[in-house]
């Protein structure tokens, strides 16, 4: 049997589907950004909207695992994925309306995040039950470099839509890229309910259950560490992108998708390095590259030219999604398929809270004291606590 993911039918039409939709996300996220910026010019707002984003993740991902390991995962993908379209369909009616202000983008983007941290565990923990165990580290890596091509090839399209129409137009076709994952989700046709062997527990005992396993397991509980570290302080600080746009390198919506799509690029070479092997993928690679990924982010906040910077955030693509996906790979091919989507949803949480987390703190510093000084700060503390967490199991 092939060790290619790209072999397995389910797993084409899945990949097909989530990139077209995952496309929309990068533009739906870059618009969202920008109009955030737009509506308050402050960077503790920029921060609060992408915090509305991730937070859910926090608070609702674990719950959210649950039902992913109780529940069939297909129909789960098909629901949740119809109500985004639906919110984006409001989000866009309003904006072209003209009738939103920040607390109503706010409001719209937190219903946004927690459609998401509702799909995030599901999505997380089909991709190994659409493949082989031979396939597994291939469709991980195949989704990541999915996710980050649509991060390079997205927010070149939200700056042409945006620059030609405004954000309206972007919303919509974020509302019609969900679809395809329906459509998708209709093709597969296979049901992917876990855990049918097991005896049901109440929902809250069940997530209990799945702390525990993910605290006793010592190398999950430290890549789950790992990488709140490292959307804290990294992909925190690269929340702030809009406001480098505009205030640092005078670029505006052109700049910002220029930078993002740098992001995309650069991630896209990590996804293929990963899809290729990983013998080699260690938690100390990642702690190495967790580090590396902080310096980057320090000397990101001292550089005030658009040249300059755009080489510097396509590496932190690189770095950034070597540790998410290697992380990734890694807690995958540990984890028991029975609790696959409670600990799916700690990872999820780990990730995008340490986004919501770190944005909106950067954001509030920022804000109060100095937007570059803010970035530099945080990437210099996140590499630190990595060499702690170095430093301390060489101890123990």
């Amino acid at each position: 049997m092939s060790t290619s993911a790209l072999s397995n039918r389910n797993f084409l039409i899945f990949i097909s589907g989530t990139t077209v939709s995952l496309l929309g996300v990068w533009i739906y996220r870059v618009a969202l950004g920008w109009l955030a910026w737009q509506l308050s010019h402050s960077e503790f707002w920029v921060g609060v909207v992408a915090f509305t984003q991730f937070a859910p993740m926090v608070f609702l991902g674990p719950l959210f695992g649950v039902f992913a390991d109780r529940f069939d995962r297909r129909t789960a993908s098909i629901l949740v994925n119809s109500l985004s379209s639906i919110n984006m369909l409001v989000l866009a009616t309003l904006a072209f309306q003209g009738s939103i202000d920040i607390y109503i983008l706010a409001s719209l983007s937190l219903v946004q995040g927690i459609l998401d941290g509702a799909y995030a565990p599901v999505r997380l923990a089909m991709v190994p039950n659409l493949v082989s165990a031979e396939q597994r580290h291939s469709a991980i890596a195949l989704t990541s470099v999915a996710f980050n091509l649509s991060r390079f090839v997205g927010p070149a399209i939200a700056g042409f839509i945006i620059a030609t129409w405004a954000v309206g137009p972007a919303f919509a076709v974020n509302a019609a890229t969900y679809l395809a994952v329906v459509a998708a989700m209709k093709l597969i046709g296979s049901d992917f309910t876990p855990g049918t062997h097991r005896v049901r527990k109440h929902p809250w005992l069940e997530l209990v259950d799945g702390a525990r396993y993910v605290l006793a397991h010592e190398i999950i509980r430290l890549l789950l560490l790992i990488s709140a570290v490292r959307c804290i302080f990294g992909r925190g600080s690269l929340e702030m992108l809009p406001a480098f746009a505009d205030v640092v390198y005078n670029g505006g919506a052109a700049a910002l998708s220029t930078l993002t799509s740098a992001i995309g690029a650069g991630a896209i070479v990590a996804g293929i390095v990963l899809s290729r092997g990983t013998a080699w993928l260690t938690v100390n690679t990642i702690k190495i590259g967790v580090v590396a990924a902080g310096v980057l982010v320090a000397i990101l906040g001292v550089v005030d030219r658009l040249s300059v910077a755009i080489p510097i955030v396509a590496a932190l693509g690189t770095l950034l999604s070597f540790g998410g996906v290697g992380s990734q790979i890694l807690i995958q091919s540990l984890v028991d398929d029975d609790v696959r989507g409670r600990v799916s949803s700690f990872w999820s949480a780990a990730v995008f809270g340490g986004t919501a987390l770190g944005s909106l703190a950067i954001g509030a510093l920022a804000s109060a004291w100095d937007l570059q000084h803010a970035v530099t700060a945080a990437g210099l503390l996140g590499a630190l606590i990595i060499i702690a967490t170095v430093r301390r199991q060489s101890s123990s």
